[in-house]
């Protein structure tokens, strides 16, 4: 009986060495899915100010870079949409507002947002050859916020949006879904 007990416990000691410790870090995939779920509900922001010259003219702006909370029909949180804002200050209320819609398949956030019109831009030499990250970055001559204050939200899965609760980035993955999501926020 003795050997039979020691035989039992040798032949377990395989399968007990292959479990891991609750406190054993994760894989980066595991992190990563991870952070997705843990993305807050509560919407939150964080407002700087700046300026910029468009055009030969100093425009002073504040940027607002937060979160959106989007709900389904029955109100429960079914992703948090990342955006930022750039309202040029003293604008008034009839000043029109341009939406960019930022990310997509084999694209980050960082090309529309910082590589267009907002009134800081990725800084190149050349636009054919960007060298790899760190990018610096600088002052946008060319951003449209002397017209329209801007608005760039990025896609579930791009940049900082991320879906909640049991939701999956997959749910918002597609033409429709995207006009959706964006609708929503």
């Amino acid at each position: 009986m003795r050997h039979l007990l020691l035989a039992a416990t040798f032949l377990a000691l395989p399968a007990l060495a292959q479990e891991k410790p609750k406190d054993a870090p994760l894989s980066a995939k595991a992190e990563a899915e991870a952070a997705q779920v843990r993305a807050p509900v509560e919407e939150q922001s964080a407002v700087s100010k700046g300026s910029v010259s468009v055009g030969g003219q100093r425009i002073a702006y504040t940027a607002t870079a937060g979160t959106l909370t989007v709900r389904d029909d029955e109100a429960k949180p079914t992703a948090s949409y990342f955006y930022t804002a750039y309202t040029r200050d003293g604008g008034g209320a009839d000043r029109p507002v341009t939406f960019f819609y930022n990310g997509g398949p084999g694209s980050p956030t960082i090309w529309l947002h910082m590589g267009s019109f907002a009134p800081v831009r990725v800084t190149t030499a050349n636009p054919e050859y960007i060298r790899p990250a760190p990018y610096g970055f600088g002052p946008n001559p060319y951003s449209l916020i002397d017209k329209s204050d801007l608005v760039f939200i990025d896609m579930i899965g791009g940049g900082w949006s991320r879906p909640l609760g049991e939701k999956s980035g997959k749910e918002f993955w597609g033409v429709d879904q995207d006009a959706e999501g964006f609708a929503r926020a």
